[in-house]
């Protein structure tokens, strides 16, 4: 507008005086590229007022909307990297609905983050403290937020001022808040429900990336740490002077766990504790813990004999007694670790990080195995300084358990003791034996000569407790037998010599005061071993114990890290196939689609699903299958009865791991109580809860996880949803094919069956039915007698036909009906039992009760009269035409009609005024 200035355009808009689209929320000519895109895209697609458009979702919306989230799922699926998929969602979602901007945050240290954005530059998104704003708002009460205009909304913060309407959805992963999606327009009441429904799924959706992206992470960090882990227990157990070992450990601790400080206090005499290393600690606070006052994090944690942590350690109560030590120190977070050996405490580790940090149970495991590990390696250091005449010995302990360390499995450690172990003790047979709760198992073992070379593992199990062995591993104290045969301990082993003169050197393998074993070594003859062999062996045995414990360690990380590896595996599998089912618009191919890729993320012997019959209060069984599917299917209970109805009334999943004792399962009467496991999960449509899944397997100790019961949590709730999709767009789709007045099949309807008919090929015939003076009928008694006429007129159309013929509302007062398989003769048959049935109607009360019904009817047959739609429809019409001016109330057949004037063409079907609940459905 010339002459107008630019302040003067935006204020006139903003009243509602001037009605104009504008490029940006300025209103002046300053615009950004960004802001001439989406201005384009918002005209271009529909115009200045599509995206204020309200009303119901239509099929054309529901479309786009499932095309969106099957992108969604795709997207969040196929990319490994969570910014490259927040950035794609993000850009989707904009473009896709002209929305003005699309931002996603997580939330990191109290404050929302950008971390992508689509319209706006992601550096223009300032981060928002979480207790503020709608954003704020919408995850302390984790619920999605609508706000039609933010500036009438005291919550809202203002972060971009061209921002008038928001949607808010927090991210939630299991319990806790992720972050938000945040959809934004520059027009007040641009948002509607259906955009807050969407937000809404999306963001189930970036919470699956989102705790995919982490689980990911976490088994990157495990597996580092497990990896680092055992490098540092090499390192450190290669060590045996004291003060390099404490320098690696305090190295170490810090790199492997990120911390900012950390230092080591070894204990004195005098039950102080003396600063052995320190990195990042002042003299001040070192004087002020020398003694770890109580109340104090590192005291618990001697007392414990486990590490603890405490988060905000100035605030903590269990930093009571160092508060103003730590305040002044500066650091948040601090993490305590006990080195002890044989149950006396040798130090502590400590370790700080400046800003909060709270520790996983996977990072205490770690810091607790760093610890014994130390513990293990300083204990060694000592004994090793005590005396100079073990050198040698040392060092080839020092060597063997460097060797023991770098073994994978239990059996490999076994096998190298008993290979290598006579390099610092001479003996005749040695015995590897694996402590299992009340078992003593052998896990290697080695004769040098003849008594002991037949000895067989059957022969070697024994029980904690029973023999010297298991007196030892019951026990945990190295026992030197000079006469074993005397010892009352003693039980000879089962198939071998009693009273043979044999020397025994029993050690145990203890880790963290738990025995994980045993070595016995036995020499034939007495006092063959001395004390300085029994010391020998206790050190070796502890440094066994280390690497059998390392091996545990190992072995543990390994295992949850193949649980994680699967879980996201199986997670990625979910989400492909709720791509798949949620692309689905036929409810019988979507419930085909769920029974079928259900088998691929669980394995089970039956499946069934259950929908609930309202009216008769029942679980009424839709789909089984299985080796019980018959049962499934046949079977039918209350909903108040059985695990299907407990699951229907409380809405909650619940797996059974035993079904034969869970008084919830009713059994088959004709198969009885079967061993096995089910798991029951709740569908859930938009009115509560529509129907129970159920999943059984069979077979004793076949119990379904709980891994597997999350993951099939999970696609219960995609089911649910795409269930959903499909019944409202079968819903739709039968609205569209179906006359609103009479409930028949519509025109549109008919020519496309008409057209099927043809392509086939087989012979069929044409009824054209036309009532005789319908709109003198109408014009007498009105309109609204008129339609209760056509109503009830089809449904006597509906009685007086074959089941397999097909009646179609045409248009107005005109009916088609196809009758296949049907040659001329047949059709005049039906066609005037139809018409004797139009005859018999009577018109209801009233005045019209006496008034006649009648109808005229064309026939025509496929192919004799026409061989396209087109040409046996005009027959037919021509037919009915010809019945009209015979005098009514009578059938003519194609060849009646062909007397008429080639110039004969019928019309186009009366309009048919739909009932306006019908229109708006549409």
């Amino acid at each position: 507008m010339l002459g107008v200035h630019a302040n003067t355009v935006r204020s006139w808009t903003d009243q509602g005086r001037l009605p104009c689209l504008r490029i940006n929320a300025r209103g002046d000519r300053r615009y950004r590229i960004t802001d001439l895109e989406a201005f384009l895209a918002r005209v271009g697609a529909d115009g200045p007022s599509s995206a204020a458009d309200t009303g119901p979702r239509t099929p054309d919306r529901r479309a786009v909307e499932l095309g969106v989230l099957a992108e969604v799922a795709r997207l969040t699926a196929s990319q490994s990297d969570l910014d490259a998929t927040l950035n794609a969602v993000a850009r989707l979602l904009r473009r896709t609905f002209s929305y003005r901007m699309v931002t996603i945050s997580d939330v990191q240290d109290g404050q929302i983050v950008c971390r992508a954005a689509d319209g706006i530059a992601r550096r223009r998104v300032q981060p928002l403290a979480i207790e503020r704003g709608l954003a704020g708002a919408a995850l302390r009460e984790r619920r999605p937020i609508l706000v039609a205009d933010v500036l009438a909304d005291p919550r809202y913060v203002e972060n971009l001022p061209e921002v008038r309407a928001e949607i808010v959805v927090p991210i939630m992963t299991g319990e806790q808040p992720w972050g938000v999606i945040v959809v934004s327009d520059h027009r007040p009441d641009a948002l509607l429900e259906l955009d807050l429904e969407l937000m809404t799924t999306v963001a189930d959706q970036v919470a699956a990336a989102a705790e995919r992206s982490r689980l990911m992470t976490r088994v990157e960090r495990q597996l580092h740490q497990a990896d680092a882990l055992r490098r540092i227990s090499a390192d450190i157990s290669s060590k045996l002077e004291l003060s390099l070992i404490l320098e690696d450990l305090v190295d170490h601790a810090l790199v492997l766990f990120g911390a900012d400080r950390a230092a080591v206090f070894l204990r004195r005499p005098d039950g102080t504790f003396e600063a052995a290393v320190v990195r990042g600690l002042s003299r001040a606070y070192l004087e002020f813990i020398r003694s770890f006052p109580r109340p104090s994090l590192s005291a618990d944690a001697l007392a414990l004999g486990r590490p603890r942590f405490a988060v905000g350690y100035a605030n903590h109560p269990r930093g009571a007694g160092v508060r103003q030590a730590t305040i002044q120190e500066g650091f948040d977070t601090l993490a305590a670790a006990p080195l002890t050996a044989g149950g006396e405490a040798l130090g502590i580790l400590t370790l700080y990080h400046d800003r909060p940090h709270p520790w996983d149970p996977s990072e205490l495991d770690t810091l607790e195995a760093l610890a014994s590990q130390a513990s293990i390696a300083i204990s060694n250091a000592g004994s090793y300084a005590q005396t100079a005449t073990w050198a040698a010995q040392l060092q080839s302990i020092q060597q063997l358990g460097a060797r023991l360390n770098r073994l994978t499995t239990v059996q490999e450690v076994g096998r190298s003791i008993c290979a290598e172990l006579n390099q610092l003790i001479d003996y005749h047979n040695v015995r590897v034996y694996r402590v299992d709760g009340e078992d003593v198992l052998p896990i290697a073992w080695r004769g040098e000569i003849g008594e002991y070379t037949d000895e067989v593992e059957d022969q070697l199990k024994l029980k904690v407790g029973i023999g010297i062995t298991g007196w030892v591993a019951a026990h945990g104290v190295a026992q030197y037998l000079p006469d074993a045969a005397r010892d009352p301990r003693s039980a000879t082993i089962p198939g071998t010599t009693d009273d043979i003169d044999e020397s025994m050197l029993v050690a145990p393998m203890r880790y963290d005061d738990r025995v994980l074993g045993v070595i016995v070594l036995s020499k034939l003859g007495l006092q063959q071993f001395g004390a300085e062999d029994l010391r020998l062996l206790d050190i070796y045995a502890s440094l066994a114990a280390q690497a059998i414990s390392n091996v545990d360690a190992t072995e543990r990380l390994r295992a949850q890290s193949a649980a994680l590896e699967r879980r996201i595996r199986s997670q990625g599998e979910l989400l492909r196939i709720t791509e798949t089912i949620l692309t689905q618009l036929d409810p019988r191919v979507v419930i085909d689609e769920i029974v079928e890729r259900l088998g691929a993320i669980v394995a089970f012997d039956n499946l069934a699903i259950h929908l609930h019959d309202t009216a008769a209060h029942e679980m009424r069984p839709l789909v089984a299958r299985g080796g019980h599917a018959e049962h499934f299917l046949t079977a039918r209970t209350h909903d108040d009865e059985g695990l299907t109805g407990w699951v229907f009334q409380h809405g909650e999943a619940t797996l059974v791991p035993d079904q034969l004792t869970d008084p919830r399962v009713r059994p088959f009467v004709d198969l009885g109580p079967e061993a096995g496991s089910l798991m029951a999960l709740p569908l859930r449509d938009r009115e509560g809860i529509s129907g129970v899944l159920t999943l059984e397997r069979l077979g004793q100790g076949q119990s379904f996880t709980g891994e597997e019961f999350e993951l099939v949590q999970l696609f219960a709730a995609q089911a649910s949803i795409a269930m959903q999709n499909a019944e409202a767009y079968h819903h739709v789709e039968i609205r569209a094919r179906t006359d609103g007045l009479t409930g028949l099949s519509n025109h549109t309807t008919f020519r496309e069956a008409l057209a099927r008919a043809v392509t086939r090929g087989d012979p069929f015939s044409l009824l054209m039915l036309d009532l005789d003076d319908f709109k003198s009928y109408n014009d007498t008694f009105g309109h609204p007698a008129g339609d209760e006429l056509l109503r009830g007129l089809a449904a006597v159309l509906r009685g007086s036909i074959r089941e397999a013929d097909s009646v179609f509302r045409y248009g107005g007062d005109e009916f088609a009906l196809l009758l296949p398989g049907t040659e001329t003769d047949g059709a005049l048959r039906v066609a005037d039992k139809v018409r004797r049935a139009v005859r018999a109607v009577r018109a209801g009360e009233g005045p019209q009760a006496n008034r006649r019904i009648t109808c005229s009817i064309g026939l025509a047959t496929f192919p004799r009269d026409g061989v396209s739609a087109d040409e046996l429809l005009l027959a037919a019409d021509r037919a009915a035409y010809a019945s009209k001016r015979g005098g009514r109330d009578r059938i003519s057949t194609a060849d009646d009609a062909r007397s008429l004037p080639d110039r004969f063409m019928p019309g186009l079907p009366t309009p048919v005024d739909e009932p306006a609940e019908v229109v708006g459905a549409a």
